[in-house]
């Protein structure tokens, strides 16, 4: 029998053991267990307390009446559990519903009772917990929204909130049609007069270019932003927060503002200016602090402007923060940051407030252009304004990570801190329901990254190596239900990045929401099938941000890297590369294409196949990486690495006036919108 200590611990969700990428199960040692436990907040300190704090929780578990948050599927059969006294006279128990439209409805329990479980004896008590179904309370279906629910127990001295849950009503995703798009990523995108990236009207242009080629939509990484103050850390996967907006990518030529202000009109007209703007036009790589400089140098006095007299526009700004509060707080909390006198604060939370504003209506623009493909990072910067703004969601003496498998034998750690299972749950998840709101706000598609996440986390305590972690688990039920509900009300399809180790559970939840899978053709393909057809529902590519370019892996140009990081050593790497030429000629052999090395026509014969292939079949949305059409070899993340590596920099190899023009790019993607087409008949 297991000790009260790790008895505890599958209380409180932490996994003892998990099966490894090697099949192998692995345990969690009881150090680590602690460490986890008083990471979350359970109030222990040792060992030794572990039996106390675990009868503790199980009395307060079966003395609540209702969980704090209750859902119910829309379409689906099902009950939630009450919790009551073995004497409570269960037909004078009336329960109240507060819809969110404003209805009210109060009936008797009893007549909603499918079923009663086992008695269970908590403090010389016992109780008894019945199963209700919703639905039965009254003809009409429970509405897709979040409602309150509360029950009337006479002669209960429970606490009020433990008698009260938040209700959501689900219903699934919308379901994906048969449709194709591109992927760059924002700051790769280079236009004839850029600063040095891309900018939210450049994403428009881009939108409308594949909108005029029959495409459906045009994704990147995720639009959050990093923090600018050196050394700077360009990951969109580790944002300051998943609630605003990055000031980055601008576009300070196309608001109106630009032509009232004189001063930041005299800085754009100067020379000085007008050759840094040149040289980060020109770099092949986004310098970010630069471009960081050069946008605050002409938007600080445009905010300035906007923010000294009344205006149409100034109302309507008013209006918009009025709508989203959180934004009004987070140009504080940069304003703070960055210090200064008061006058100096106050300039900053103006620019900042200015800048949420104008990036979130310029991002609006764009996808009004053409449907965009979001993209939801898992966490955010450990020192950002998410655990600022809602401290009780985050556990922040943990950090989330991988285990260590055949990639990273240490494990790996991803720098940002997990949601803290219990507060997000006991706060009805309104800080998750924003964060869902924001992603949701300008995306017609969006992809959850790392969707495993809704049900469990690798986690490290603080101080510890990678190795030394276990998973904790959250509640896939009501969390999936936030993203259905939330992805209804938007109308927009989600795509579930399930790629890697995959736990029981994740992709059955994905199917009954009508959540898409993801496929990618660099895990699928095989030497003995080396074109496997994408089934649906998916999402299918040709790779990921993370992994080698098309023409990077066609060539096993990634195995010279690993040998090179000493990932694999001279033994591995030859039996690796034996395998790649091995796969690499059946697949040339099965599209009938020649085997040249190093041929740019063999490359993008070898592309312009596969993507063919992925075009022609049943794939719900097939998208096309912009990078790989124009033959890049270097890949935008080397995961693993850091800022040293250059990642999330590199620029693309056309303008977008160039790719306009060039008739491969033009071919290849009126081709695949032709296969699509034909594929639809």
């Amino acid at each position: 029998m297991s000790s009260p200590l790790r008895q505890l611990a599958v209380d409180c969700g932490i996994e003892l053991s998990f099966q490894g990428s090697d099949g192998v199960a692995h345990g969690t040692d009881d150090d680590t267990v602690l460490a986890i436990l008083m990471a979350l907040g359970v109030p222990i300190d040792r060992a030794a307390t572990a039996p106390d704090v675990l009868r503790a929780r199980r009395s307060a578990r079966v003395r609540r009446v209702v969980d704090p948050v209750l859902v119910h599927r829309q379409g689906r059969t099902g009950s939630v559990a009450v919790t009551l006294p073995e004497h409570t006279d269960i037909r004078r128990i009336a329960i109240t519903i507060d819809f969110e439209d404003g209805d009210t409805l109060t009936e008797r329990l009893i007549p909603a009772i499918v079923g009663r479980s086992h008695a269970e004896d908590v403090d010389g008590a016992r109780f008894h917990r019945y199963q209700v179904d919703l639905a039965a309370l009254r003809p009409e279906p429970i509405p897709a929204g979040y409602h309150e629910v509360a029950l009337d127990i006479p002669g209960s001295t429970v606490a009020e909130a433990w008698r009260r849950a938040r209700l959501i009503g689900a219903p699934p995703c919308p379901q994906a049609q048969r449709v194709w798009g591109v992927f760059l990523p924002l700051h790769a995108l280079r236009s004839d007069d850029d600063w040095g990236i891309g900018s939210y009207t450049d994403l428009a242009e881009l939108g409308r270019w594949i909108d005029s080629l029959g495409g459906d939509l045009v994704g990147g990484l995720p639009l959050y932003p990093s923090f600018l103050e050196p050394p700077i850390d360009p990951s969109p996967y580790r944002p300051v927060s998943r609630l605003a907006y990055n000031e980055l990518f601008i576009n300070p030529s196309s608001l109106p503002e630009l032509a009232a202000t004189p001063g930041a009109c005299h800085l754009l007209g100067s020379s000085e200016f007008t050759s840094r703007l040149e040289a980060a036009h020109l770099a092949a790589t986004v310098d970010y602090e630069t471009v960081a400089g050069l946008r605050r140098q002409v938007l600080q006095p445009m905010a300035e402007f906007f923010f000294s007299g009344p205006s149409p526009r100034r109302d309507a700004c008013d209006a918009f923060f009025t709508l989203y509060p959180e934004l009004q707080a987070y140009a504080t909390f940069r304003a703070q940051r960055e210090g200064g006198t008061s006058a100096e604060s106050a300039a900053a939370v103006n620019y900042h407030l200015y800048c949420q504003w104008a990036a979130a209506e310029q991002l609006e623009e764009a996808a009004r252009t053409l449907p965009l493909y979001g993209d939801l990072p898992i966490g955010v910067h450990p020192d950002g304004f998410d655990p600022f703004w809602s401290p009780i969601s985050f556990a922040t003496e943990l950090e989330v990570g991988a285990p260590p498998d055949s990639f990273f034998s240490g494990g790996q750690r991803w720098g940002f801190p997990p949601l803290q299972p219990h507060g997000i749950r006991e706060d009805g998840y309104d800080h998750v329901v924003n964060v869902l709101h924001r992603a949701f706000r300008h995306s017609a598609y969006l992809r959850v990254d790392h969707v495993m996440g809704l049900q469990r986390l690798y986690v490290i305590p603080a101080g510890a190596d990678a190795q030394h972690g276990a998973y904790v688990r959250y509640q896939p039920d009501e969390l999936h239900a936030l993203v259905s509900l939330e992805a209804h009300r938007a109308g927009a399809v989600v795509v579930g990045e399930d790629l890697g180790t995959v736990p029981d559970g994740v992709r059955e939840r994905m199917a009954a929401d009508h959540m898409l899978r993801s496929w990618v053709f660099q895990f699928e393909s095989s030497t003995s099938d080396p074109l496997p057809a994408p089934p649906s529902p998916v999402l299918a590519s040709l790779g990921t941000h993370d992994l080698p370019r098309f023409a990077a892996h066609l060539w096993g140009e990634d195995l010279d890297e690993q040998e090179a990081s000493g990932q694999l050593d001279e033994q591995e790497v030859a039996a690796a590369r034996a395998g790649r030429a091995r796969w690499r000629s059946s697949l040339l052999g099965t599209l009938a294409t020649a085997d040249h090395r190093d041929d740019a026509e063999t490359t993008a014969g070898a592309l312009r196949g596969c993507l063919l292939h992925l075009s022609r079949s049943p794939a719900d949305v097939v998208l096309a990486d912009l990078e790989d059409v124009w033959g890049e070899h270097e890949p935008q993340n080397r995961p693993g690495t850091g800022p040293e590596a250059g990642n999330w920099r590199r620029r693309g190899a056309l303008t977008l006036a160039q790719a306009i023009t060039d008739e491969t790019t033009t071919s290849l993607l009126s081709d695949i919108n032709l296969e699509r087409i034909g594929a639809n008949l």
